[in-house]
């Protein structure tokens, strides 16, 4: 199999959870998982934006052939949120990762439309926590990927745990969203993929929320040819950031 590559992992000191790099690397070498990307934290997402993303940096400037960054920053900043994804991008974060339901906004208000402008013209895909009502829902997603076809949107955790069932509508109306397979089973996995298709189904845990050893396990039992399962599990994160064709 081609390598693994985790597309949504956390790193750093939350409210909640707390995950080191030393911590993570441990748990990709045991479950086989060569590269990971990785978001900031719950306090980071939710204020402290800059200390997150330049956490994130370091990190994977340490371990430049294990991490990608992912950078964040909350809507209601306003200009300042543009700012600082604009310089933590230009640092060398390959993303944009929002979570509305600890940001506090609802997923496709126009709010956020001056981020995901910037995600556009600087051609990075963003990553957008789903599955907490009522600010992130699949189908608002989708709202907002119709509004925006030239970004690629990754719908984390496919809207589990409370709109599972709206994620592959939601994905078939906008062709430019991807799901995350963590917190799901391998029966939602393989529907997804059938659904979508497997260039759109993105190999994630959400560690340390979820766990390599449970997300590796779903993976493994769900039943997928060996090029399908390439795909998922690291090839298409890959091409999403621009490291395969």
């Amino acid at each position: 199999m081609s390598i693994v590559v985790d597309c949504h992992c956390h790193v750093g000191i939350g409210h909640e959870y707390q995950q080191m790099a030393d911590e993570l690397l441990r748990e990709m070498d045991r479950y086989g998982v060569g590269r990971a990307v990785i978001c900031p934290v719950d306090r980071c997402i939710a204020v402290d934006n800059r200390e997150g993303n330049d956490f994130g940096l370091n990190t994977a400037r340490a371990h430049p052939d294990r991490f990608y960054a992912f950078a964040t920053a909350n809507p209601w900043y306003g200009e300042r949120a543009v700012e600082e994804l604009r310089r933590a991008l230009g640092e060398g974060t390959r993303g944009i990762k929002l979570h509305p339901s600890l940001q506090g906004f609802l997923l496709c208000d126009e709010l956020v439309y001056p981020l995901v402008e910037l995600a556009e013209e600087l051609a990075v895909p963003m990553f957008f926590h789903t599955g907490t009502p009522a600010f992130s829902q699949p189908m608002q997603l989708a709202e907002l990927a119709l509004r925006f076809p030239q970004v690629n949107f990754i719908m984390g955790h496919m809207g589990s745990t409370d709109f599972w069932l709206d994620s592959i509508p939601a994905a078939q109306q906008a062709k430019n969203i991807y799901l995350d397979t963590s917190w799901n089973l391998p029966d939602k996995v393989t529907r997804a993929i059938a659904a979508v298709g497997a260039d759109r189904v993105l190999f994630g845990t959400d560690t340390p929320l979820s766990t390599l050893q449970v997300e590796m396990g779903c993976r493994r039992a769900t039943k997928l040819a060996d090029n399908v399962r390439d795909q998922v599990m690291g090839g298409n994160i890959l091409r999403l950031l621009g490291e395969a064709k």
